[in-house]
This record gives structure tokens, sequence and C-alpha cells, in this order.
């Protein structure tokens, strides 16, 4: 069963006393207003949970046992996410919020196969997501990360996607993946105050990421192709 509410007050949870709690699989919530997610605990078998707008607690998801995919885009501040531990995580989207912790981080989840975030910008050091080794996707977007990460271990990667990581110093990391079917770098809205050439750095490894089976630059809607770039080192 899936249900979606939007929350101006507390009354309009009220929807819930007249729902089978026990039927409800994948719940979407919308909060105008922010009040306890206490209720929550309540719903037993829920495996899929969008929570979005103001929350200010978000530690009672630490008892939704049975939550498979969440995605969290708060409006407020988050300034830990230890509450994610408790929890066989598989998919995990994080977006657009703050946090008074200057490196915030997500604990180990050994099950995750999905993993995005965007607009988060206190997640800056991604050096944690070396042990996520069941990790299948990753979607990183808008970030302040200078590096990337040691790639090694994610053996089960099938697609990276960068975009807007204006912040990176260069793609070198990116070497250190086992394999991977595509690779997706994007950046759009370039302006004169950003000193990077993505392409450039690109270039100066693309001919070492042979693990790679597909890789494409975009650039302000221009798009190059591992071909393509493969060409230019040969000019």
């Amino acid at each position: 069963m899936e249900l979606a509410i939007e929350i101006n007050s507390a009354k309009d949870l009220d929807i819930l006393k007249d729902q089978p709690i026990e039927q409800i699989e994948k719940l979407e919530l919308f909060f105008y207003t922010s009040i306890s997610l206490k209720f929550i605990e309540k719903i037993r078998n829920l495996r899929n949970l969008l929570i979005a707008g103001s929350v200010k607690d978000l530690s009672p998801l630490a008892n939704c046992k049975s939550l498979k995919q969440l995605y969290i885009s708060n409006r407020g501040a988050v300034n830990t996410l230890d509450f994610l531990q408790e929890l066989e995580l598989e998919s995990l989207r994080l977006e657009g919020f703050t946090s008074k912790s200057d490196h915030l981080t997500i604990p180990h989840l050994p099950l995750l196969r999905n993993l995005e975030i965007s607009s988060v910008s206190k997640m800056g050091d991604l050096s944690f997501l070396r042990d996520f080794s069941r990790l299948e996707r990753i979607a990183l977007f808008e970030l302040n990360s200078k590096n990337l990460i040691d790639f090694v271990k994610l053996d089960q990667l099938v697609e990276l996607r960068l975009t807007n990581m204006f912040q990176l110093k260069d793609l070198a990391d990116l070497k250190t993946i086992p394999k991977l079917n595509t690779l997706y770098i994007h950046e759009f809205f370039i302006n004169k105050k950003i000193k990077i050439d993505r392409k450039n750095e690109l270039l100066k490894i693309v001919a070492d990421l042979k693990q790679i089976d597909e890789i494409v630059l975009t650039i302000n809607g221009e798009s190059f192709r591992r071909a393509e770039l493969l060409a230019e080192l040969k000019k």
C-alpha cells in the first residue's frame, strides 16, 4: 500500500487512523510545519520512505527496521546521520540540507546499493564511502568535495555520476575504480569564476580508464565520449 500526506499541522496525520497501518509499505511525507516523527514507529512494514520539508529530529527513523529505501530532502539542519546505522538500507538519497557539523558523514551501511547525495554542503569529505563495498550506483551533485575516494573496494560499482562537482581538484582517483559500466561527468551553468577545465582533467587520465565501459562528459550541453577524447589525445 502507498500513501502520500501533506502535513500542515499534526491533525493531518489523522488520516493514518483510517488506514491499515500494517499494509503501508511506501510513504511520502511533505512537511510544511515541523512536528515529531514519533508516529512513524507504528508503521512496522514500511519499506520505502520519502521525507521532504521541515523536520527537526529524524532519530525516530532508527526504529523503522523494515526500511529499505529512504529519501530525505530537509529544509533545516541535519546534524547527525547516526540513526541510519540501525537500518538495513539498500537505497539512500540525501538532498539540500545544512548541518552544524563541519564533517557530516554517513555511518557504514553494509547493504547499501544506491547512493545519491545532492547539495549537502557539509558533506565534503567522502572518504567514508571507501568501505561501502556493496554500492552499485553513486550520484553526487554540487558537493564541496575537493577529492574523490579510493574506489578499490567498490568492486560492485556499475554507475558513477558526478554533476557540478566544481571543487574537485582532479579526477585521478577514478583510476582506482576496479570496473564500471558508465561514468557520467556533467557540468552546467559554468561561469568565469570557476577556474577548472574538467575536460582537460579527464584527458589526462582517459587512456588509463580502460576498466570503464562508457565515459560521457557533458559541459554546458556539449558532450564528449571516450572515443572523441582519445582522438583529441592523438592530435
